[in-house]
């Protein structure tokens, strides 16, 4: 029976101990931030040369666009300036002739 105790005993020390290390609570590790070293950071020429080739040609199609258009407003003002004055030219004409016959009528009859 002395043996049985003794287990038991020895027993409950080990289950006390087991369950007093479960319950424990760790100490919380806080990470050591390393500083952060900042390199600065260049371009290469190239990329620098070819956003500029890139840039460049894009302001040439912009401007090749524009003068485009410009040509075609132009082209247009001139054709709708020579309808224009096409169309006063055949009025005139319109009314010349008309006046004409009506003087002619009237001399007849006179």
């Amino acid at each position: 029976m002395k043996k049985t105790t003794l287990f038991l005993i020895v027993l409950l020390v080990f289950s006390t101990m087991l369950i007093a290390g479960c319950t424990q609570q760790k100490p919380e590790v806080i990470p050591v931030t390393t500083p952060s070293v900042t390199a600065e950071r260049t371009v290469p020429p190239q990329i620098n040369q070819t956003v500029a080739n890139i840039t460049e040609k894009a302001n040439q199609t912009v401007a090749n666009i524009t003068e485009k258009a410009n040509q075609t407003v132009a082209n247009i003002t001139n054709q709708t300036n020579q309808t224009v004055a096409n169309i006063t030219r055949q009025a005139n004409q319109t009314v010349a002739n008309i006046t004409d016959k009506t003087v002619a009528e009237i001399v007849n009859k006179t």
